[in-house]
């Protein structure tokens, strides 16, 4: 083992010239030596998979975050739905309850969503001498456009009842 600097110089020159050449093109030419994992299209194509990555995982993303929202909707749809069968109990047991006539099948309405509530209505009623007679609960729902003249009164008449007590 030679332990000077002319040893590792002369191993170096050995080590060069045992390595084959590759021939040099003509300096005009304009052929530039390709150099492996460095070209600019292998870069764009890692460039384009990463981005087509990325773009699926935000599509999936994206995709569960409607799915939930649809979930949602789909709740809040039927707690929508409760609500208002529950608001038509409250108007027909009101409207039982203060003596007025309901239509029968108001009455059947009732008994079917809220048989406490029925029960609860028949057992507070207060019978009136002039009972007034009601339209159907569930045909002004339907109709859309008389529920607001009918909510109205029915508010000033629970307004008025409230008072008196």
């Amino acid at each position: 083992m030679e332990l000077s600097v002319n040893g590792r110089q002369r191993r170096a020159a050995q080590a060069v010239k045992n390595e084959p050449r590759a021939e040099k093109p003509p300096a005009g030419t304009g052929a530039a030596p390709k150099r492996t994992g460095s070209d600019k299209a292998d870069w764009s194509q890692a460039a384009l998979a990463f981005l087509r990555e990325m773009d699926r995982q935000s599509m999936e993303e994206e995709r569960k975050r409607l799915e939930a929202k649809r979930q949602k909707n789909g709740e809040l749809e039927m707690l929508s739905k409760s609500l208002d069968v529950m608001e038509k109990c409250r108007k027909i047991a009101s409207r039982i309850i203060k003596g007025d006539k309901v239509p029968p099948q108001d009455e059947q309405f009732l008994m079917e969503a809220d048989p406490e509530g029925y029960k609860l209505a028949l057992a507070c009623r207060v019978p009136k001498e002039k009972p007034k007679e009601w339209e159907s609960v569930l045909e002004e729902e339907e109709d859309g456009s008389g529920g607001e003249t009918a909510d109205s009164t029915e508010a000033a008449e629970t307004a008025g009842e409230t008072a008196e007590c």
